[in-house]
């Protein structure tokens, strides 16, 4: 239900080597190319997937301002090829190739971006010249394609030169070198293959300036080069949001450039890098003086679709729009309608959807156990199934049953009876030593963590174990708060880890505006969500000066929903023991009713770590223009993570995204 494993965008990027293939741009030249390529080396026709091999491999031109989805779209469509979720940052499907098909459950799609898997997505790649673009399928997190994200190394496993001799022969433990150039040699082509393609790597000629996105060099493009000129190949720097893991260290490769019919060169003319490169970046910005119930307000209009028409999709945004108590009957009974057709086509299949289309229904007054004859919450009585997405199915199974105490049906005989103890202790025992919670690995991610202590909250004040492992949790992210007040993953802050943590300690209680625990410099948690408003469109990024991102925006509505919420000491975001129940048979007469005939909101706040705090504002309700289709804020967007096609990962990664 979010980036993840962002495989999750997520859709996290991974690039594969592509070394050795002809290169199309001459030095001086003024057309602009970009290489696109899709591919499935991993999935057999014979295991059940749709294709196997390479689909596309062509260098595309472009011109200024066309976007990676425009130039995807335009590429598949000139053969007759199909693909769905580019726009949303989440491929889902190239081809008939499905994520998560039947037959490759972990599957799905990532996009590389010049041999590197970020977690930004393909919407935020801005398409230069010479740059490729890769989509792959991965079957197993991305570490079948190249993206190892257990891994810390950041080595480079080869270093090719298209002309001249490297001395001594290529390791990737040996840091410094020296290349021969032929007598008249004036571009040289020089490829670099990392050995996780997790982590970014850039070159630049005579100055290691990994701060300056102006100076560095393509591996696909020609560099004129004199003798003495220096090569450096700096691999996951922090500040090209490279990491995947907090522990790692950059490695740096130092090339001298020598020849000539005496083989000299002038070691006068190199200009040195430090031996300490620094991996810290100041990520101190300036307070946004954006009002709260001004940003609220702002998604209310932007976020409204066309004619009040809500659509299967709009999960997430028909849940906030309910909490925050605008959303009518008629757009209720317009979208649940749209629902039960959607039903026969496209049935939920995880547990994640399950809990979802359960959550929706529940917050719209209707039963889930009744509705459209069927049982939604039978399917979360198989505690196999319940988990089998990991930390994410458990947590939002516990969610959507909890939202309003539902009891958890028989499972048939030959399944494994769920209950609430099982998950509470699937999700305990997933709790690393440092207090945090990730979909995979060992290092905790924000997101996640809050993604867990939300569904842990309504049993804080009830189980010693719970309250333990929440209070070591609250502490974890209270210490790794950034002194902006944003949380970082995948080597940068990005918004969604933000919007999962406020909705967190609004179920704790914790002010996440006032509470001391997360102000940092003056900078609240609150503020560190903030940070990512783009006042001009209306939206939320995903990264701090980003482009707008419809998964991010969308939960930092949830985000402020939930926090105006506890500031009107109502029950959290997915506490709706508040709602009323709303009868199956609705009259035109009732249907006509506005939001004071809908599931009303009571005064109840639920307070576990902390106090809660007063504060006046209603949400409007008015009308505006569609934004988004909201996605998944986890990790079953780790599958989408993973497709991290970017927070990549991956997404595969990393962009986390809802189920």
């Amino acid at each position: 239900m979010k980036k993840r494993v962002k495989i999750l965008s997520c859709t996290t990027a991974a690039a594969i080597a592509l070394a050795g293939l002809p290169f199309f741009v001459q030095a001086q030249g003024t057309e602009k190319k970009v290489r696109i390529v899709v591919e499935n080396n991993t999935f057999s026709a014979a295991d059940g997937a749709a294709w196997e091999g390479t689909l596309i491999d062509e260098w595309v031109e472009f011109e200024e301002g066309v976007s990676a989805v425009e130039l995807l779209e335009k590429t598949l469509s000139a053969h007759g090829y199909s693909q769905t979720g580019a726009k949303d940052n989440y491929v889902t499907d190239i081809n008939g190739l499905s994520a998560g098909a039947d037959t490759a459950k972990m599957g799905g799609w990532m996009v590389g971006f010049d041999d590197w898997y970020g977690n930004g997505g393909i919407t935020t790649i801005k398409p230069e010249n010479g740059d490729e673009i890769v989509l792959s399928y991965s079957l197993n997190w991305g570490a079948d394609i190249g993206y190892d994200y257990m891994s810390s190394s950041t080595k480079l496993t080869s270093l090719e030169t298209d002309t001249g001799k490297l001395s001594p022969d290529f390791s990737g433990d040996t840091t410094e070198y020296e290349l021969l150039l032929p007598e008249g040699t004036e571009f040289v082509k020089i490829t670099p293959t990392v050995e996780n393609k997790g982590y970014r790597f850039k070159i630049y000629k005579n100055a290691y300036t990994p701060d300056d996105d102006t100076t560095d060099y393509k591996r696909t493009q020609p560099i004129q080069m004199s003798y003495g000129d220096t090569i450096y190949i700096g691999v996951g720097h922090k500040q090209w949001h490279s990491y995947i893991s907090d522990d790692v260290t950059e490695t740096v490769y130092k090339i001298n450039i020598s020849g000539g019919t005496d083989g000299s060169s002038d070691e006068s003319s190199y200009v040195p890098v430090s031996s300490e490169v620094s991996s810290q970046v100041s990520q101190i910005i300036e307070k946004s003086s954006v009002d709260t119930d001004s940003v609220l307000s702002d998604l209310n209009s932007k976020l409204t679709p066309a004619d009040n028409n809500y659509m299967p999709g709009d999960e997430w945004l028909v849940l906030t729009r309910s909490r925050l108590g605008i959303f009518s009957s008629d757009e209720a009974d317009g979208y649940l309608s749209e629902l039960a057709k959607s039903f026969k086509t496209a049935p939920p299949k995880n547990a994640t959807d399950f809990a979802k289309y359960t959550l929706v229904l529940t917050a719209l007054g209707k039963d889930p156990a009744k509705w459209n004859d069927m049982d939604l919450t039978a399917a979360l009585s198989d505690f196999d199934f319940a988990v089998k997405q990991g930390i994410n199915g458990a947590a939002y199974s516990l969610l959507a049953l909890d939202s309003k105490n539902y009891d958890i049906p028989a499972a048939d005989k030959e399944k494994t009876q769920n209950t609430r103890e099982k998950m509470i202790s699937f999700l305990l025992d997933a709790q690393l030593k440092d207090g945090g919670w990730t979909f995979f690995g060992d290092n905790y991610e924000p997101d996640m963590t809050g993604i867990v202590i939300q569904a842990l909250a309504p049993y804080y004040n009830k189980d010693s174990n719970v309250k333990e492992a929440v209070d070591k949790a609250v502490a974890l992210l209270s210490e790794k708060q950034n002194d902006d007040g944003t949380y970082t993953s995948y080597g940068e802050p990005n918004s969604e880890n933000s919007s999962q943590v406020i909705i967190a300690l609004s179920a704790l209680g914790i002010d996440a505006d006032k509470d001391e625990r997360f102000v940092k410099n003056g900078f609240s948690a609150l503020d560190g969500l903030k940070a990512f408003y783009i006042s001009d469109d209306k939206n939320f990024s995903h990264s701090l000066n980003g482009e707008k991102n419809a998964l991010s925006t969308m939960q930092a509505y949830e985000a402020l929903c939930s926090y105006k919420r506890f500031l009107n000491k109502q029950t959290s975001l997915y506490d709706m023991t508040d709602v009323k129940a709303v009868s199956e048979e609705v009259s035109k007469t009732e249907s006509s009713k506005t939001t004071s005939s809908l599931p009303e909101q009571s005064s109840k706040q639920s307070s576990a770590v902390g106090n809660s705090s007063t504060a006046a504002g209603t949400a409007a309700s008015v009308s505006g223009t569609p934004i988004v289709a909201t996605g998944d804020s986890g990790y079953g967007a780790v599958i989408a993570v993973m497709i991290i096609s970017s927070a990549a990962v991956l997404a595969l990664i990393r962009k986390r995204s809802k189920q």
